[in-house]
């Protein structure tokens, strides 16, 4: 059973807490970056191509470098969480590498301390030869893209079934990309080669330690336990750090600033009702959630799947227009699965705007990935009317926080993006101001009223180029819709506030273009959440409660209990229930959270997935009905933040939702098939988050 709950008052300051935790002085942040360049400059010395290999040692969760430098010994160490999601393959990891200017005493292979055998030079070339050719699909034009492998590229056969190279992006217009392969699927694939490899040449062998010499990039070495059948992807930590010691949670000025005097200073007079009426709310919202039933216990026996035809959608869609107070519109929908899809297609978009291009976005990032887009709009901005509507918190935060695949090298983070938004340039930006600490968690980006896309991704490396994710792009009649909610947005989180909200809401929406009818729009339903008005979570219980069939549910934070009792209630009933879960979770507390539910879910029949690395996807697919968004299955999505969903009957997307994501994320995922090892502080964390 999950533990109780915290009160409102408590979560907020736990959260004011967390924010001070980033204070720094400018002068340690300037002495920080030195510190993090000579770091670089260190280790791009240590590891050239014409430099010796280091000495390797391992025990544990630990390893550490030894580098025989002119005159000393120069020591690099890292240490990494132990994985306890179980895995069909290698057990795969990631860890920073820290300069340690104080050498610790190198190892003679006593207290544990094994060492590695370091393949470099001649012999990584080797290596790598054989693995790029047994990596690289057989078909001629045909490729294979290996997330963070060879930065990020493409390996494929020319017409003449050569193998090639070519970064994401730069691969010849008719080579087709026949799979995709995460973070961890690559280094599991990449394990498990390896070790075919070194099979024959060091036949006793069982700890490696692979260093591929790069004199254009920053070597990146993988470990290789074949005992332990562990692997392990190593990078020094101050490609990602703004300090050696870390990234703090908020840039102070700007942190206290949005925290205080912008959230509970000025959005209280410009919003004064709105931000009133959203008091009100949340305290409702939190005597509600002290009325929740605990989870109900494990039965004797699990009820057989049941056969029964899906529920009836018509009155399902008839319940919808009763129960949630919206509309069906016409619009057609097209997946968007992942970053290298969804980014290329968005900034095609934005190239060809000839009228508007209108961005709602909870995080837009200061990173590589962010600041391309920001320097694309403020470019179009001199052509075409450009405006950002960010959340203040989600983007300090985000931008605080270091991505888990390396930055471009000669990459200069600006300390705003709001700032580095409007600094010679047309666009137009606007913060939502978090009163009550609550937020704006939409992603909508509209391009000339006519194309608009909605669902998880945000603006930032990791949806890029690292998490698993998915959009949908929309047309027809409801991209009006998501314009109208984009104008009556922007006006409330203008100077004037309620007052420019309460005149925009009077003057109605502006007259759109109307395309022409095409065959391929369906019926389609937004199912906001909004102040005052929660459509998106009777939906969601509502569609479990009336589940036959089956219910397939994919999203990162699934923590509310309401959620997972109807879950286990559709089980019960002999329904086909699945769920997809990240193994590894950017919220951490939300890793082990995850690890509570999944054990409490499978002890109850449904059947839970880990993906491989993280997925971000917030989707589901109940008896034909499909539904996907910004959403989590989490409280402050199902009730306080602010939120964009798209919800169809139509068979025939429901069709390509079932087979491009739910079924390529169970074929590559792990299902867990005996409860995971739990403490208290994964019950503890459970506890904190029913309150997110």
């Amino acid at each position: 059973m999950k533990p109780g709950r915290l009160t409102t008052a408590a979560l907020a300051a736990m959260m004011l807490c967390l924010l001070l935790i980033g204070c720094v002085t400018p002068g340690t942040q300037a002495g920080a970056l030195t510190a993090k360049q000579k770091a670089l400059d260190e280790w791009r010395s240590l590891t050239a191509p014409s430099a010796q290999a280091p000495r390797v040692f391992v025990k544990g969760d630990q390893i550490r470098f030894y580098f025989q430098a002119p005159g000393s010994v120069e020591e690099f160490s890292a240490e990494w969480h132990h994985v306890r999601v179980p895995s069909s393959g290698y057990k795969v990891n990631a860890a920073v590498l820290r300069w340690n200017q104080k050498l610790s005493r190198i190892p003679d292979g006593r207290r544990g301390w094994r060492e590695a055998v370091v393949i470099s030079g001649s012999d990584w070339h080797r290596l790598a030869t054989n693995l790029t050719a047994s990596l690289t699909p057989r078909a001629p034009m045909h490729a294979a893209y290996y997330q963070a492998f060879l930065a990020d590229g493409v390996l494929y056969r020319d017409t003449n079934g050569a193998p090639r190279f070519a970064a994401l992006g730069e691969q010849p217009k008719d080579v087709i990309i026949e799979h995709q392969f995460s973070v961890e699927e690559t280094l599991d694939v990449l394990a498990r080669r390896i070790e075919e490899q070194l099979g024959t040449g060091h036949p006793g062998g069982s700890l490696f330690l692979m260093m591929a010499p790069n004199a254009s990039r920053f070597t990146q070495p993988l470990l290789l336990d074949r005992q332990q059948r562990r692997c392990v992807f190593l990078t020094p930590a101050a490609l990602y750090d703004t300090t050696e010691r870390g990234f703090g949670l908020i840039p102070t000025a700007q942190g206290i600033s949005a925290m205080t005097i912008e959230a509970h200073g000025l959005a209280l007079l410009k919003n004064p009702f709105s931000s009133a009426a959203r008091l009100g709310d949340l305290g409702f919202e939190t005597v509600c959630r002290f009325l929740r039933l605990p989870l109900p216990k494990s039965a004797k026996a699990l009820v057989p799947l049941s056969p029964a035809p899906g529920m009836d959608l018509d009155q399902w869609e008839a319940w919808l227009d009763r129960y949630t107070g919206t509309l069906r519109e016409d619009g057609s929908l097209q997946l968007l699965i992942d970053g290298d899809r969804f980014f290329p297609r968005l900034q095609q978009a934005f190239a060809h705007a000839t009228n508007s291009i209108h961005c709602n976005v909870y995080i837009f990032d200061r990173d590589d990935v962010a600041v391309h887009i920001a320097d694309q709009l403020k470019q179009r901005s001199d052509e075409v009317e450009v405006r950002v509507l960010l959340d203040r918190l989600g983007s300090i935060a985000a931008g605080a926080a270091p991505p888990a695949t390396p930055m471009e090298e000669d990459f200069t983070m600006p300390s705003s993006i709001i700032a580095y938004l409007k600094d010679h340039s047309q666009v137009d930006v606007r913060a939502n101001l978090n009163p009550w600490f609550s937020s704006d968690h939409s992603k909508v980006f509209l391009v000339d009223g006519q194309s608009a896309w909605l669902g998880g991704m945000n603006l930032g490396r990791e949806y890029r180029y690292e998490w698993h994710d998915l959009m949908v792009e929309l047309h027809g009649p409801v991209v009006a819709s998501l314009e109208d909610q984009f104008r009556l947005d922007w006006a409330h989180a203008g100077p004037l506030g309620d007052l420019s909200y309460l005149v925009a809401l009077l003057s109605g929406p502006k007259e759109a273009r109307r395309a022409p009818a095409s065959a391929d729009w369906i019926r389609v339903r937004r199912l906001p959440t909004r102040l005052g008005w929660k459509p998106f979570s009777a939906a969601v219980l509502g569609s479990l409660e009336q589940a036959r069939s089956y219910a397939y549910i994919e999203n990162p934070y699934l923590f509310d209990s309401h959620v997972i009792i109807a879950l286990v209630r559709a089980r019960e009933r002999g329904v086909d229930v699945r769920v997809v879960l990240p193994r590894v979770n950017d919220l951490k507390p939300g890793a082990r959270s995850n690890l509570v539910t999944a054990n409490y879910l499978m002890q109850h029949g449904v059947r839970v997935y880990f993906y491989p690395g993280m997925t971000h996807v917030k989707a589901m697919l109940v008896d034909g009905w499909s539904c996907l968004g910004s959403a989590n299955l989490n409280h402050l999505s199902l009730h306080v933040n602010q939120e964009q969903n798209i919800a169809t009957s139509d068979s025939g997307f429901a069709a390509r939702l079932k087979h491009d994501l739910f079924e390529e994320d169970f074929a590559h995922s792990y299902e867990l098939t005996e409860p995971v090892s739990v403490d208290w502080v994964d019950f503890l964390a459970d506890q904190v988050l029913e309150n997110f």
